[in-house]
């Protein structure tokens, strides 16, 4: 039988060795081969190692599931699914890459239901773990890595590359993730085993090996409910829209099917084996928890409400709070076996959940496969319409959105303003310059909008507190927030990373005001609070990015300010303790670039109550051309620097003009137009 394995020589290298195919296969082997067959009666039980990626110009090695669980003596190797009729009429390499990483059985019995479907969507590698081996939890780490390396640095970087981990696997593809954010894309993970050290496992698993041999074939039978749903186990296959007597039938086979199924089990998992892998558990969690915190890449949290192996439903929670880009999708009813029951498609809550990507769309071309790390400057993958929609609710800007109705014109290169951002420039690198609203609560409807209408990604420069520099307390204020925004790829601002996303072409978002222009004082409503040297200027020059003006208005009208920061900082007491807290645990972000000096860049938000909030209003100015040549002109650059402030005030004026000619300006008649009209947004004030 033939093995692929990270160890072996490299692609295409003519010394490498394929051993031959086993013998015919020992009863406990042909019982695991029978259950293949039982859960798909379809699907021919072959799997194809895929040598071809390692062997310029050779073919697949066929086998069948009993040889490949047979052959348990040697390293972990993988494997490719072959489902006859569905992968041969599908070019695999034009498919999205996953990696399967297997349950504690190590052979993905478990979610060989769904290899049917996964076949169609990805060019699907499984890892399979012999059971007499005992590589170490970091070893199997560090072989995935090496797998993934051979196979991911052949494919494009537009490729997107899913991991796939199941119970034990989940523990194994966080770790994978964490360890190599360049090589993995996106993560999806099934009743992940994060939570066994919280499970009865680690007090009931150590008997379960020492249960006498005579015994020891019913353990899995009588842990049959707590493994899965049998009900929906053996309903998988029923044709529902076959006539009663035919169902009756197919249910039948499957309920007699059940019993050597769960038999193969112990042979699978023979006592020895089984301690192994209950160590390898523990020490795999051990590893792991302190970094689930660093896991960078999207994550799709499926988890079964009726899993009885493990707290499943409790530790969904959990995940969603601690990944910093998780998104948890609950089965109801679905046991830890879920990707075994009748009515489960993996690909289809894939789709469902925006998940499911066959190309990334970059926000920057890509030579090569980089860093897919929260915070950087780099490339980053623009969400999918679904994950557009569900990151808009989680972070309020679907209730903004409702409640402002906001409008956006752009102008053209004659200087015609008109509706839409039709006349934003294809340009890149391109640097959107604008105002700071109060609070910023503006900002995330522009963001959604450029990128809904327009198809690309504005980049954030924001302030690092965002990015979880601050202590606990300033994370977990900002955490909703922090997660759209690096969803929607920002990175702290600073020259550096500036520099980088100018260098990468990238379309950028700056606001020059910063915290000062976010948190106002009273009487400031849509003042600027700009630096006073002509920095971004120069470094869009030096790129020769276009520099887009921009000017939002509405924002600053939706609150009614109480206390401004200065007066907050000067209150009794607590007043010296909030600006200490806001000097010592949040960072800052500049210094000395600000018109005011005491409070240029002091993380001190105003106390401000909400009132109905009157219509938001974008405007982008022309565009303005820059060059290399503007380096050598500081006249110009100060020039082109006063033009920008103007245009964005200029554009502010004109807004707060224009509304006053909108009849739905205000919430109420603008609520009710909309309520009337099923939801329609309201006209605005017509453009000359």
């Amino acid at each position: 039988m033939s093995a692929v394995t990270p160890n072996q020589t490299v692609p295409g290298s003519p010394a490498m060795q394929l051993p031959a195919l086993a013998p015919p296969p020992p009863p406990a082997a042909a019982a695991a081969m029978a259950l293949l067959v039982a859960l798909d009666p379809a699907a021919t039980p072959i799997i194809d190692l895929n040598a071809a990626t390692f062997q310029a110009g050779g073919s697949p090695n066929r086998i069948s599931l009993a040889d490949l669980l047979h052959n348990d003596g040697g390293p972990p190797r993988f494997i490719s699914p072959f489902i006859p009729g569905r992968a041969a009429r599908i070019d695999q390499s034009l498919l999205p890459l996953m990696v399967y990483l297997p349950g504690i059985d190590g052979t993905g019995l478990a979610a060989s239901r769904q290899f049917p479907y996964l076949v169609d969507a990805f060019d699907l590698h499984a890892l399979s773990i012999p059971g007499q081996d005992r590589t170490p939890f970091e070893g199997l780490v560090k072989l995935v890595e090496e797998y993934m390396e051979l196979v991911v640095m052949q494919s494009p970087p537009e490729r997107p590359v899913y991991l796939l981990g199941e119970s034990f696997g989940g523990v194994l593809a966080l770790a994978v993730a964490e360890a190599r954010p360049d090589l993995v894309d996106r993560v999806v993970l099934v009743n992940p085993a994060t939570s066994f050290s919280r499970s009865l496992w680690p007090a009931l698993g150590p008997f379960l090996p020492r249960v006498p041999k005579e015994l020891y074939g019913s353990v899995p039978v009588a842990l049959s409910p707590i493994l899965g749903n049998p009900i929906l186990l053996a309903a998988f296959g029923v044709d529902t829209s076959a006539p009663l007597p035919d169902q009756a039938v197919a249910f039948g086979q499957g309920v007699v099917s059940l019993i050597p199924q769960l038999q193969a089990l112990t042979e699978i998992l023979p006592p020895p084996t089984l301690e192994w892998k209950l160590k390898l558990l523990e020490e795999g969690n051990r590893q792991l928890e302190p970094k689930l915190k660093e896991v960078s890449q999207r994550v799709l949290l499926v988890v079964g409400s009726g899993d009885l192996l493990l707290p499943s439903g409790e530790e969904g929670s959990r995940l969603e709070k601690l990944l910093p880009r998780c998104r948890l999708r609950v089965m109801q009813g679905r046991s830890h076996a879920l990707l075994q029951e009748a009515g489960i498609n993996l690909v289809s809550i894939l789709k469902e959940e925006g998940f499911y990507v066959e190309r990334r769309l970059m926000s920057a071309p890509m030579k090569q496969r980089g860093r897919n790390s929260i915070g950087l400057a780099a490339p980053v993958e623009l969400p999918t319409p679904k994950e557009l929609d569900i990151y808009a609710d989680k972070s309020y800007t679907t209730t903004i959105r409702r409640l402002t109705s906001p409008v956006f014109f752009s102008t053209a290169a004659d200087g015609r303003v008109q509706r839409g951002l039709s006349n934003l420039p294809d340009a890149r690198p391109m640097l959107l310059v604008g105002n700071h609203q109060t609070f910023a609560l503006d900002l995330g409807l522009m963001v959604e909008q450029i990128v809904r209408e327009r198809g690309f990604l504005p980049r954030g420069l924001a302030h690092p507190a965002i990015f979880g520099s601050a202590k606990k307390d300033a994370e977990e204020d900002s955490g909703t927030f922090r997660n759209f925004m690096t969803t929607f790829g920002a990175v702290p601002v600073g020259g550096r990373n500036f520099f980088r996303l100018l260098q990468n072409k990238e379309a950028v978002l700056l606001f020059p005001g910063g915290v000062r222009e976010a948190y106002k004082g009273k009487g400031e409503e849509y003042k600027l609070f700009w630096p006073e040297r002509p920095e971004f200027v120069r470094m869009a020059a030096r790129y020769g990015a276009t520099i887009v003006p921009f000017a939002g208005v509405g924002a600053e009208d939706a609150v009614t300010m109480l206390l401004e920061p200065d007066e907050i900082r000067r209150l009794p007491i607590v007043g010296n303790l909030i600006e200490q807290r806001a000097r010592n645990s949040i960072p800052q972000a500049r210094r000395g670039v600000s018109e005011d000096k005491a409070l240029e860049d002091l993380f001190i938000a105003p106390f401000a109550v909400p009132r109905a909030p009157q219509r938001f209003y974008y405007k982008f100015g022309k565009p303005i051309e820059t060059s290399r040549a503007d380096l050598d002109d500081p006249a110009r650059v100060n020039r082109l620097y006063r033009q920008v402030k103007s245009e964005v005030e200029g554009g502010i004026s004109f807004l707060l003009r224009n509304r006053q000619r909108d009849p739905y300006n205000h919430f109420l008649p603008r609520a009710l137009y909309e309520a009337a009209s099923g939801g329609k947004q309201a006209p605005t004030f017509p453009l000359a």
